[in-house]
């Protein structure tokens, strides 16, 4: 079916809200002031002034017919079977898949566990390893263990994003319905999703990015369905698109944070519209406040909405307490079936013994230990570190500065803010000390080494002293327990004791480093005191304080700090990863698995990537053209399909803009998995580049030059799917398929050396197998 439209129709309808529409210039004849009244002629002629008119953008009213739904079923089921094939192929653990299945066990055994991404996705595979008859006990603690030794029903629990992924081809052919396309050009579109071998890789597993993919489709598709009806504004269908684009919008947040640049697509393409309303004089005030509010609530309300119902329905879940939890704050855990219960003495005075805590989450308490440090740059002394769980060695005791004497004979003395103390080790007698020594992981300047120091019948010196300084309180004002937060500043060095959050080698066990360093921020040098207790106070006399458990606003702004924190620290030399440079040109792939004469390396189809690359090209130099011909006044319409290109095309760019440039900023490991949402988005602008320049063609040479870009596109599908399915290849095979030297196949060992013949299913790994948590 083709979408027709009469041109007064057409000029009835409001701007599609595209970035990217065409307008155009009309000249008007006007009547000079000098005009006669009656005839309008001018004694010096009439004045004609040429004034700008815009022409409203393009968009399309669709009309689903049974081709349509005959079309939508094709390209359906051709997905499912594409996605599904081989679904069993491996039966091991691959890539990520050791993190993803994991949390699906957690989930069904209603342990709390942490991850960088939000909640939605990892429920999903919940749900289908429930479905599928998955107990949870299968831990996917390592890349390649076997799934069939351990009966674990992995097809079940892959079938879900490969139905998914599926769903994303009629989604495509929809949406370029709505844009206006017709079925010719649509079919092309799904074909050119169907046949990705990057997007059919990442769906045939259980990994996050084939939820993602389809609720960014999703989104977009309900969008553009809302943009059919602009004539019809607050219609059932028109509240219904718009409250879908919403939900779809929240669903694909909840999924991965990659989602977030569709509040920049879908914001400007609002703000577009809104400002185009403001110069319709048939709208008033009122009704273009309506519209306002209307887009507000459906397109910010609801999607915060469902995000936080998401996160509601992940902590109604994992309510009991588990290892991960310890990575989260105190008042966190607390809110946990099971998490520690903790009553302290409230008030703090010399001579207390305490256990000191770092405040902010993935905390742990200031500890030491009776071993030296052992770097090449240190002192020697004992080691101070920050360890996870609560023991003896945590705890210290408050005495006064070097030199210094407190009167007690009135009693206990309190501990008030910009007070100059020490910490006595209990366990070792040693003082916290600190000096112009380097630290254990780190030659910066601004440094420096804390370490336990003392020996018998020594008292000390003045590097063991630190004012204590409570932080948004007043001089003096007392130290209590669980509710001060403070900083320890060290008076010869003015550094403050700071949590590096880096490991330290095996020598120290593996813990957490802790040194005193310049000018840092408080948020990882702040502290608090969990335990404190006088041996002079008897704890009926003193009044005692708890953690006070976080509600749910409380653990979803905690949980979302945590995973940006995570995500900002998500940096080192990942052999797969790949920076944003290079993803349009496709330089390399990742390795997921290999073994048996078989790999699976997720690599896109070169044909698909390179044309949308070229397609966008091809947009932004006809948009520069066009604009300065414009300019001149030479207007082409592109044989009539001007308005339709530049509304859906510039969008889809945009769209790309969007979900692509974002990465340049980010410092953290990528993957070109992350590139998946934008190559969507340049896959419409190709579908739509070729309807362009084929429109003027005869049906029969626009219909062989489809065919031949699907045959093309369909023989590099072919061509890689060795790598896409795990299907047994030939080492000449695979090294022919190189197309591009920076394609890293392992074609030597997985596929033609030892490991083709290895008979444990552990040993077939390949150095993909050690890929990390990272990589998500």
């Amino acid at each position: 079916m083709t979408v027709e439209m009469s041109q007064a129709a057409e000029q009835g309808h409001r701007p599609k809200g595209h970035s990217m529409s065409s307008r155009g210039k009309k000249s008007v004849p006007q009547v000079s002031k000098g005009d006669h009244p009656a005839t309008g002629d001018s004694k010096a002629g009439a004045v004609e002034i040429e004034r700008f008119v815009p022409e409203p953008a393009y968009f399309a009213r669709w009309q689903v017919s049974s081709s349509d739904w005959m079309l939508l079923l094709f390209v359906s089921v051709v997905a499912l079977v594409v996605r599904c094939y081989r679904l069993g192929v491996p039966a091991n653990v691959v890539f990520d898949e050791v993190h993803f299945g994991k949390f699906a066990g957690r989930y069904l055994n209603q342990t709390y566990f942490f991850d960088l991404h939000p909640p939605l996705a990892k429920m999903m595979f919940a749900l289908a390893g429930k479905l599928a008859g998955y107990d949870g006990i299968f831990d996917f603690k390592s890349i390649g263990l076997d799934y069939h030794a351990a009966g674990v029903p992995y097809v079940g629990m892959r079938l879900m994003p490969a139905v998914l992924g599926a769903l994303t081809v009629p989604l495509t052919y929809a949406t370029s319905r709505a844009c206006g396309y017709k079925p010719d050009t649509s079919l092309m579109a799904s074909l050119l999703v169907c046949v990705e071998n990057g997007l059919v890789t990442q769906s045939r597993l259980m990994l996050l990015d084939s939820p993602l993919v389809f609720f960014t489709v999703a989104t977009v598709f309900c969008w553009t369905m809302f943009w059919t009806l602009q004539d019809r504004a607050f219609s059932a269908k028109w509240w219904l698109w718009l409250a879908m684009t919403g939900a779809m919008m929240g669903c694909a947040m909840s999924c991965k944070w990659v989602a977030l640049f569709l509040i920049p697509l879908i914001g400007l393409s609002t703000v577009h519209d809104l400002w185009d309303k403001i110069a319709d004089r048939t709208l008033s005030f009122s009704g273009w406040a309506l519209h306002f509010g209307a887009r507000a609530l459906a397109l910010i309300a609801l999607p915060l909405a469902v995000y936080i119902g998401w996160f509601w329905v992940h902590f109604s879940v994992l309510h009991k307490h588990g290892p991960d939890a310890i990575a989260l704050t105190p008042e966190f855990q607390a809110a946990l079936d099971g998490g520690p219960q903790v009553t302290t003495s409230r008030d703090v005075f010399y001579g207390s013994e305490i256990r000191m805590r770092t405040t902010n989450a993935r905390s742990g308490y200031l500890h030491s230990h009776l071993h030296p440090w052992k770097h090449k740059e240190g002192s020697g002394q004992q080691q101070v570190t920050i360890y996870s769980f609560a023991d003896a060695n945590n705890l210290w005791t408050i005495e006064p500065a070097y030199n210094t004497t407190i009167d007690q004979s009135q009693g206990p003395v309190p501990v008030r803010s910009g007070d100059v103390l020490r910490l006595r080790h209990k366990a070792t007698g040693r003082f916290l000390h600190s000096h112009n020594k380097r630290p254990a992981l780190s030659t910066d300047k601004h440094k420096f080494e804390i370490s336990g120091y003392g020996f018998a019948n020594f008292s000390g010196d003045s590097n063991d002293d630190f004012r204590l300084e409570i932080l948004d309180a007043p001089e003096a004002t007392s130290l209590q327990a669980i509710s001060s937060r403070f900083r320890l500043i060290h008076t010869n060095l003015n550094c403050a004791v700071y949590n590096s959050r880096k490991k330290l080698p095996k020598w120290a066990f593996g813990q957490i480093e802790v040194n005193c360093m310049h000018n840092c921020m408080p948020r990882m040098s702040t502290w608090h005191i969990e335990h404190a207790r006088h041996p002079n106070i008897t704890s009926e006399s003193v009044p005692t304080v708890s953690y006070k458990p976080l509600g749910l606003l409380g653990k979803i702004w905690e949980y979302n700090r945590l995973m940006a924190e995570s995500n900002e620290n998500l940096k080192g030399d990942h052999p797969f990863a790949a920076r944003p440079q290079a993803w349009p040109w496709l330089r390399r792939g990742t390795a997921y698995w290999g073994g048996y004469g078989r790999v699976i390396y997720q690599l896109g189809n070169p044909l698909v990537w390179w044309g949308a690359l070229g397609s966008l090209a091809v947009f932004g130099l006809l948009w520069f053209v066009l604009a300065i011909l414009d300019k001149r006044r030479v207007f082409l319409q592109l044989g009539g399909q001007r308005r339709q290109y530049f509304s859906s095309a510039g969008f889809f760019t945009l769209a790309w803009l969007c979900h692509y440039l974002p990465f340049f900023l980010m410092p953290r490991e990528l993957f070109l998995h992350h590139y998946f949402p934008a190559l969507w988005m340049a896959i419409m602008v190709l579908a739509f580049s070729l309807d362009l320049f084929t429109c003027r063609l005869s049906p029969p040479l626009r219909m062989a030059i489809y065919v031949a870009v699907a045959a093309c596109v369909l023989h590099a599908f072919h061509t890689f799917s060795y790598i896409t399915f795990a299907r047994v290849w030939t080492k000449d095979a695979c090294l022919k398929a190189k197309w591009l030297s920076t394609w890293d196949i392992d074609c030597e060992h997985a596929i033609g050396g030892l490991k083709a013949t290895v008979q444990s299913a552990s040993a077939n790994s390949t150095a993909a197998g050690s890929l990390l948590a990272s990589s998500s």
